[in-house]
């Protein structure tokens, strides 16, 4: 079967669609395609703002039409993305079982029992001709877990296939960072978030250079980072939990950003930035098990070579190896792991690992929209 999976993070910058071929009987995987798409400015600040908490809506607005307008917004360019890769791999809705598509999280609070991914299932399926799966992330909350993150699943299927089993992670760094650890056959999958990746870095970006993000990490290397700042960073109690845990915009805000820098007017823009990616790293860091070897590098940040040294810096003896070595782009990952977890719906199988998530139970993830 082709199944596609359509991602936006929380680094909000744009979709990206991927096609993944699955074997029905023996699971064996194939990448076919991906396709990205940014977000337009406008969508991009509304998106962001509905983020915030509380959002920060125009005077005599109308909040709901706003969130509802967005919504179409982006589920049309998910849309049009999808047709595009269609038209770019030859194929017809048709030839795709599925799309599983997760969509904007706006709000991530397992903690309170709720997740909320923003998109319009039905008007997807109607805009492709493909049965799509979102919701994804709601059942694992509802089973008491984390709902997040869920691509340690997709990476254990994905290096098993590659004949991967044990002293082996995988490293996301969007928005935010999260591990998968592979342990050997037979043993628990392990895994989480580790905190803020990239996103605190773009917030800084924006607003200290005007600049969408740190491009290669360019600033960050002309700073050096302030490890009393970085102290009091590391004071947020997320990261003095252990596993299962998830993160997201909800705990890391701009308001919280914004208390931590009230003390340190004295230092330069570039001395924040350098201090903003020392944070990234150390997320990762303490989360990485000393027994795992080799680290394949995946998402936004994986274009990052400031990021990336630094990494291999502080976590050696482990090697950080690009994912494109395994035969995925680093930007698909995502997108493909949700073409996967679509796969699992149509085929009555679980999502979730709950040794990742915390849940209570394995189960089939997402609510189905039928294109016919």
């Amino acid at each position: 079967m082709i199944a596609l999976g359509a991602m936006s993070g929380t680094s909000t910058d744009g979709v990206d669609v991927a096609a993944v071929q699955i074997d029905s009987k023996t699971q064996d995987m194939r990448f076919l395609g991906v396709l990205s798409a940014e977000f337009p400015p406008a969508l991009r600040e509304t998106l962001l703002l509905l983020q915030e908490i509380p959002p920060r809506f125009p005077f005599s607005s109308d909040p709901i039409a706003i969130f509802l307008q967005a919504r179409k917004d982006l589920t049309e360019l998910y849309a049009g993305t999808v047709n595009e890769l269609l038209s770019f791999l030859g194929l017809e809705p048709g030839d795709v079982r599925v799309l599983g598509a997760h969509g904007q999280t706006l709000r991530h609070r397992p903690d309170l029992g709720y997740t909320y991914q923003m998109l319009d299932g039905a008007l997807l399926a109607c805009r492709t001709g493909i049965d799509v799966v979102n919701d994804l992330r709601s059942k694992d909350v509802a089973l008491g877990g984390q709902g997040a993150p869920l691509v340690p699943a997709f990476h254990l299927a994905w290096l098993n296939g590659k004949g991967i089993y044990d002293q082996t992670a995988v490293v996301n760094l969007g928005g935010f960072s999260n591990l998968t650890v592979l342990n050997g056959q037979g043993q628990a999958l392990t895994g989480g978030d580790c905190g803020p990746a990239n996103c605190l870095m773009d917030l800084w970006a924006q607003r200290a250079f005007s600049l969408p993000m740190d491009s290669d990490g360019e600033i960050a290397a002309m700073g050096s980072p302030d490890y009393a700042l970085l102290e009091r960073f590391w004071t947020h109690p997320f990261f003095h939990q252990p596993w299962p845990k998830s993160t997201g915009r909800d705990d890391f805000s701009a308001q919280w950003f914004e208390t931590c820098l009230a003390d340190a007017t004295d230092l330069s823009s570039e001395d924040i930035m350098a201090t903003l990616l020392a944070l990234a790293v150390r997320a990762v860091k303490s989360c990485l098990p000393v027994l795992v070897e080799q680290v394949y590098v995946c998402g936004g940040g994986a274009k990052n070579s400031t990021f990336i040294h630094q990494l291999r810096c502080e976590c050696a003896p482990a090697d950080f190896l690009p994912i494109e070595n395994l035969g995925l782009p680093a930007q698909a990952v995502e997108a493909a792991a949700f073409a996967w977890l679509g796969a699992q719906y149509v085929q009555a199988a679980p999502g979730n690992c709950p040794s990742v998530t915390g849940a209570s139970r394995s189960a089939i993830l997402g609510a189905l929209h039928c294109a016919r």
